[in-house]
């Protein structure tokens, strides 16, 4: 009986244990990443291109910080004021920008920015729940996300009601955009630009456990789900990127490199594969995670621009 106790409250203490680490080091709010020119580390899981992609990507941060913009703000469906920043252009066409997971617009598109700029877009940058100057403790990986690109889509339609609304997600953001393409009402968005967006939180988890944290997926990824509901609200499973976009009507652009140590090629052809509307794809070669536009700028600039050109209102 008392060996029974012991290994009892072992197994207590493990949870909890782990509970504590998957909410402290992945999904409650904490320091957002810092760029290594002030300090920070080139993640691994950014291999092969990540040092390249910091080297490409601090030239242009100025550039970005010093846009003209204005601050918006709506509220979530769970009452979160969250926020962004609003850059006005020439034109007639508006592109939201929604960033990855503990990083911020200016890293994630302060190149990518460069070529809407070029097109005189309109740009709104959400900092995403749990993000910068939104509020929440818990990042919503998507999931709780999408419902917040749902808002934003209205907020811009309501302020720009003549703009040609696309939406650019960057990974944690391109799996937002991607779980609200068949919630977003008919006609509201003219297109999605997916980069390196993953399946669901269940999938990119299992392999930040595996990656990042050093654990296997058996038990902590049932265990992770269960704080995870607990803490957060969400269950991993209940979006999934596939599932959304096999209900989508709107136009779609997939992009990944086939080097990506969190959306292996394989996963980036199924999710492209599951998409019921028009679509096209790029796969930029010997490239890791969020770094294809550096890599294959020419493609990536023709790709959208075309897009943009041909979908728009």
């Amino acid at each position: 009986m008392t060996a029974v106790l012991i290994i009892l409250g072992v197994l207590l203490l493990l949870l909890f244990l782990s509970g504590l680490v998957f909410e402290l080091a992945l999904i409650r709010r904490g320091v957002s990443l810092k760029p290594p020119h002030k300090g920070g580390v080139v993640s691994p899981m950014l291999a092969p291109t990540g040092e390249e992609l910091w080297a490409y990507n601090i030239p242009k941060l100025k550039a970005f910080n010093d846009m003209e913009t204005e601050t918006l703000h709506i509220t979530s469906n769970d009452g979160l004021r969250l926020s962004a920043k609003l850059h006005r252009g020439s034109s007639d066409i508006t592109v939201i920008c929604f960033h990855g997971y503990k990083s911020a617009a200016v890293y994630d598109f302060c190149a990518i920015s460069e070529m809407y700029r070029d097109m005189g877009a309109n740009l709104v940058f959400p900092d995403m729940r749990a993000h910068g100057d939104s509020e929440g403790r818990y990042i919503g990986f998507g999931v709780l996300d999408s419902d917040d690109v749902c808002l934003w889509v209205e907020k811009v339609r309501k302020l720009l009601p003549d703009t040609s609304i696309y939406l650019h997600g960057m990974s944690m953001g391109a799996a937002a955009v991607m779980q609200a393409s068949d919630k977003l009402p008919e006609g509201a968005v003219c297109g999605i630009i997916a980069d390196c967006g993953f399946a669901s939180a269940g999938e990119v988890f299992r392999r930040l456990i595996g990656e990042l944290v050093h654990l296997p997926a058996f038990p902590f990824v049932g265990i992770f789900e269960l704080w995870n509901r607990l803490l957060a609200g969400y269950d991993f499973s209940s979006h999934d990127s596939c599932k959304s976009l096999a209900n989508t009507r709107i136009p779609f652009v997939y992009i990944c490199g086939d080097c990506d140590r969190y959306v292996p090629e394989a996963l980036a052809r199924r999710i492209f594969d599951s998409c019921a509307s028009q679509k096209y794809l790029l796969i930029s070669h010997g490239t890791g995670h969020a770094a294809s536009y550096m890599r294959d700028t020419e493609k990536y600039r023709t790709l959208v621009t075309e897009f943009i050109d041909n979908h728009r209102r």
